[in-house]
């Protein structure tokens, strides 16, 4: 099991994915400052809090449905290579890009080795197999 198969992992990316959300939503004014730079428009604005809570929702279910975190990692994947993209257009600065490539890297790795469940899981624990 690496890092990024740990549930752990997962639900640690949930949480920062939620915060974001909240920062998004409000916004902050270096969030807003940024999609300012990216040429957002404001009804595209307001998806993306909502985005940014599903996939957090989505990762966080990594303990009951790994198959819908796997699949949420895969969303992200395409998410942040929009992202990558948007800013690449507009000619952000590198300071602004790196988050986007790192987190594009993270969870393209995490879909394509999927997370990890340990004796297949909650179920396999709940009808007593793996004890």
């Amino acid at each position: 099991m690496s890092v990024l198969t740990a549930r752990p992992t997962y639900a640690a990316l949930a949480a920062f994915l939620a915060g974001d959300a909240v920062a998004s939503a409000i916004p902050v004014p270096y969030v807003a400052a940024n999609m300012d730079a990216m040429r957002i428009p404001p009804r595209l604005r307001r998806a993306v809090p909502v985005a940014k809570a599903v996939t957090a929702l989505g990762l966080a279910s990594v303990f009951r449905f790994p198959l819908v975190a796997r699949a949420t990692t895969a969303a992200l994947t395409l998410y942040f290579a929009g992202a990558l993209g948007i800013h690449l257009r507009v000619g952000n600065r590198v300071a602004n890009i790196v988050p986007a490539v790192l987190l594009l890297a993270v969870f393209a790795a995490m879909t394509v080795q999927g997370p990890h469940t340990a004796d297949g899981g909650v179920r396999a624990l709940k009808s007593g197999r793996g004890r």
